[in-house]
């Protein structure tokens, strides 16, 4: 062993009863001022949840998806509203700077990650166990009321959409039934088998509804055909209405339906123990520290006091 590592030895060795005297009153110390009268404790409650009941729009995953949306800054807008985190924090909301403050503060007690489950974890940090789990559950609140507001949005360009789509449907049937209903009162069309059955047996009679059988004849020649079509689209868009009229209610369903986006695979929990200060953490490294810090005193001073000796009595 290297000499001046066998002196360092006896130094420590020499001087022990004084560096663990100065290590344990450092760590009684710091017991003492780990204390709430000091520090106030840090309460942490956690939640995990899961997505439900969202669709995909891009390649993304919906636990990436909810993830932007519980990093948006409408969660933060709607805790600071509704919990009155201004008076909470102590922020200064006359002061122009005041959001970005709130920012820091948020960024400091608010966590949000990813598990390797795929599933969200929720911590919030507060001077007060009662407040970090009504944040937490603000939090879970404010995420659902985000996506809903989307998808509110969304379903109703949706339902408007299909509305648009009905009247025109309405328009078609009412146009197509108009016509028809000129080609009647103008030229006595109605039913064509039925009327050229009619025109058959009534062959040797002068008149049918009011109307010359060789005038009716010849109408029906002239726009019988016209009648044929136009019946046959209006059926078709009879037909239309009807799938249009059920893709409305169906739209108008989902924009009135109320959904719950999240799932909670762990709901938040009250926290009993503070987080911090880890009294017992802050002993230990405490300890360590003063110990090491101890050690390089007592080395350097008992080698001044050894080269002051050496300097004086060579004078």
């Amino acid at each position: 062993m290297d000499k001046s590592n066998i002196e360092i030895f006896k130094v420590i060795f020499f001087r022990k009863k004084h560096v663990l005297i100065i290590t344990f009153l450092s760590m009684v110390m710091a017991y003492f001022f780990t204390m709430p009268f000091f520090i106030k404790p840090v309460y942490k409650s956690t939640s995990f949840i899961y997505p439900a009941n969202l669709g995909l729009y891009s390649e993304e995953s919906q636990t990436e998806q909810i993830l932007q949306f519980l990093q948006s800054n409408d969660i933060r807008k709607y805790l600071f509203k509704k919990y009155s985190l201004a008076k909470h924090y102590k922020i200064d909301t006359l002061k122009r700077i005041y959001p970005f403050i709130y920012d820091e503060i948020y960024d400091k007690k608010v966590s949000i990650s990813i598990t390797k489950y795929e599933s969200v974890e929720i911590k919030v940090e507060d001077y007060n166990p009662d407040t970090a789990k009504l944040l937490v559950n603000g939090v879970i609140e404010a995420v659902n009321w985000l996506i809903e507001k989307e998808h509110r949005e969304k379903y109703t360009d949706d339902v408007n959409n299909a509305k648009i789509y009905l009247d025109y449907k309405q328009h078609e049937i009412d146009s197509s039934q108009h016509i028809l209903d000129e080609l009647n009162e103008k030229y006595g069309v109605v039913d064509i088998p039925i009327q050229l059955k009619e025109a058959a047996r009534s062959y040797y009679a002068k008149e049918i509804n009011g109307a010359k059988l060789s005038e009716l004849m010849g109408n029906l020649g002239k726009h019988g055909v016209e009648f044929v079509k136009m019946s046959s689209y209006l059926e078709n868009q009879i037909r239309d209405y009807a799938l249009a009229m059920t893709e409305y209610q169906k739209r108008l369903s989902e924009l009135h339906s109320k959904k719950s986006f999240v799932a909670m695979a762990s709901k938040p929990t009250y926290p009993v123990v503070a987080s911090w200060p880890k009294r017992s953490l802050i002993m230990v490294i405490t300890g360590i520290s003063i110990f090491v810090l101890a050690c390089i005193y007592f080395i350097f001073i008992d080698k001044a006091k050894v080269v002051y000796k050496q300097i004086s009595s060579k004078n």
